[in-house]
């Protein structure tokens, strides 16, 4: 194993901190002790790694930006193939794409893109440390730009694929193409991507975006206006909603985040419904695209055990997130260190997305809804029981009361993957495309050698 590769690239539990920093992870969960982490540099190492990886039965796991909080990156006794240096993002005026390998961070994209006045649908937070291209995109990828563009994966053109026998193939609608369909929602259950040819847009403007903050009472408000605006809102137009302790009082608040691809004039007009409620403070302004996805880094730190834990929604009612609010002041008046995470809100205007039939990539969650997260964050391991049990419940209770509502049990296709925790059931994940990627498994990785994100079985 260690004679494939320089002795620079492969690092084992004797490289002492080069080691114990190797397999750290954006969350204390995801930890796990690997045998051998490889520090892949071209698409060639990681098939040597991989091919390694099966001659000697080992657990195989690939890190891009380590941010899963369910070990999905990691492996205890295994080999890990970090992606990390796999970095470079490459610009095309010609065909307006860029080009980015698979470890490359949202912060190198959005700034080489911006210095060709150019920007691409990329993730909400860009943390120099964790929120790398290659998980986010292959899960689905929600993105300020959504509204306008669609996902990710919508704009995805081609990618570098090293599948579980080695081989190094490129894929896209006119090559390889069932590969394409599968690593656009399936995440890396047919191997590792190593490169992705995104469309880039115009982005010349500055947009406007930043925080506002709300006290308690005005949750009702608060909720009434989003489900106003939400009727109206357009494509340039996005709003996240947080439950959360900012400083400096650390007590439950909430902070509403949009999004206006445009003036501070216009994005306050856009924004109307919740300046009418009266926000206590107000740090909006005008900012180049490429720092609006840096807004949630102070929460995206490294460091304590994390969980995701969420489910979509259709109804904007604020009776349901009082109820979850209420939930959330008991938590965290309860177990004061859970004061570092958040309940996030995700409404992006759907249209675009629902308009691209379900059919045509793996990802499965193209419904009119939108997206809740609970984002938890905690020090001490002997709250992990607790924490995910209010987490679920927080869940459970939104699905049901709009079962309730609408008079059915919903089921399927209501999971968003890239927040999941590894105990959704894999049908909710894959939705309709469940048995067409069960073929794709057959084909590609018949031995499931990449099992550790929603594995998809193998169809017998």
């Amino acid at each position: 194993m260690l004679a494939l590769f320089p002795k620079a690239q492969v690092l084992t539990p004797e490289d002492g901190e080069l080691y114990e920093k190797a397999i750290q992870r954006w969350s204390e969960t995801a930890v796990r002790r690997a045998r051998y982490v490889v520090l892949a540099e071209t698409a060639g190492d990681v098939s040597k790694a991989i091919r390694s990886a099966t001659e000697n039965k080992l657990d195989l796991a690939i890190k891009g930006g380590g941010h899963s909080c369910s070990g999905a990156s990691s492996s205890e006794g295994g080999l890990v193939i970090d992606l990390g240096r796999m970095n470079k993002c490459i610009v095309d005026l010609d065909q307006k794409t860029i080009k980015v390998g698979g470890g490359a961070l949202w912060l190198d994209v959005d700034t080489e893109a911006a210095k060709h006045g150019m920007a691409t649908v990329g993730g909400t937070v860009n943390h120099t440390g964790t929120m790398r291209v290659g998980g986010l995109t292959v899960g689905g990828g929600y993105g300020w730009l959504t509204p306008r563009y669609g996902l990710v994966i919508d704009v995805l053109q081609a990618a570098e694929v090293v599948t579980a026998n080695g081989d190094i193939l490129t894929c896209s609608e006119n090559e390889n193409a069932d590969l394409f369909w599968g690593i656009r929602g399936a995440g890396s259950n047919f191997g590792p991507v190593t490169s992705f040819t995104l469309k880039l847009f115009p982005q010349p403007n500055r947009i406007w975006s930043g925080l506002l903050v709300y006290p308690p009472p005005l949750l009702t408000a608060l909720f009434d206006a989003a489900a106003k605006w939400a009727k109206t809102a357009s494509v340039d137009e996005s709003v996240m909603i947080f439950m959360a302790c900012p400083p400096p009082a650390f007590t439950p608040m909430l902070i509403a985040l949009p999004f206006y691809n445009g003036s501070a004039e216009e994005g306050r007009k856009k924004f109307a419904a919740f300046y009418e409620v009266g926000p206590v403070a107000d740090m909006t302004h005008e900012m180049p695209y490429s720092e609006v996805n840096a807004l949630q880094n102070p929460m995206a730190t490294y460091g304590d055990r994390k969980l995701f834990k969420s489910t979509a929604f259709t109804a904007v009612k604020a009776d349901r997130f009082q109820h979850i609010f209420d939930n959330y002041v008991k938590l965290t008046d309860g177990f004061p260190e859970t004061k570092a995470g958040a309940i996030i809100i995700e409404l992006h205007p759907f249209d675009k997305v629902v308009s691209i039939p379900e059919s045509t990539t793996a990802f499965a969650n193209r419904g009119k809804w939108y997206n809740i997260n609970c984002a938890l964050r905690w020090k001490d391991a002997a709250l992990d029981k607790q924490v995910r049990a209010w987490a679920s419940q927080q869940v459970e209770y939104l699905r049901d009361e709009e079962a309730k509502e609408q008079g059915i049990q919903l089921i399927g296709r209501r999971g968003y993957g890239n927040y999941g925790v590894g105990d959704e059931k894999m049908r909710e994940i894959f939705g309709d495309n469940y048995d067409r990627l069960t073929q794709l498994k057959a084909k590609y990785d018949p031995g499931n050698l990449f099992h550790k994100w929603f594995a998809i079985p193998v169809k017998s």
